[in-house]
């Protein structure tokens, strides 16, 4: 009987797309890595904007109405010539410190950050706003943060 003979290469055959799933979703989890560093890094720059003056403010004034808990804030980046905003955090962020959390959608009160590119960093403004107020028109930054090495600072 020829089955007998077929039957490793018949295994073979079986594995043989388990092991391509296998490679094939391994090379998918690779840029998982380089992603949680980079979502770190945006983190960073949260934390630094919102211990700014502004920012800062914004957040106090949500909690001095009564909010418990951690204050919302939302963060975009500013494309002003193209009329854009998009979201600076990639998936649901896991970024805050236990005075704030970043949200991926904007609630009813929330601090808003909005980010534009600079040369070597980042200007910012922040404000207390809700999802109807949202503004792609840069007006003036409140400050200015670049990187120093590991760290973002202010260069107002």
């Amino acid at each position: 009987m020829r089955t007998t003979g077929s039957r490793p290469f018949r295994k073979m055959l079986g594995t043989l797309p388990l092991a391509l799933l296998a490679v094939s979703g391994c090379a998918r989890t690779l840029p998982f890595a380089p992603r949680r560093d980079v979502e770190a890094h945006k983190c960073e720059l949260v934390q630094t904007v919102m211990h700014q003056p502004s920012p800062s403010l914004a957040a106090q004034q949500i909690v001095s109405e009564g909010r418990a808990g951690q204050v919302p804030v939302v963060v975009y980046v500013r494309h002003p010539d193209q009329s854009m905003l998009e979201r600076f955090f990639q998936g649901e962020p896991q970024c805050g410190d236990p005075t704030f959390r970043v949200v991926q959608e904007n609630v009813v009160d929330a601090v808003v950050v909005y980010l534009q590119e600079v040369q070597g960093g980042y200007a910012y403004d922040a404000r207390r706003a809700s999802p109807e107020q949202l503004t792609a028109e840069a007006g003036k930054p409140q400050g200015t943060l670049k990187r120093r090495g590991a760290s973002w600072v202010s260069v107002n």
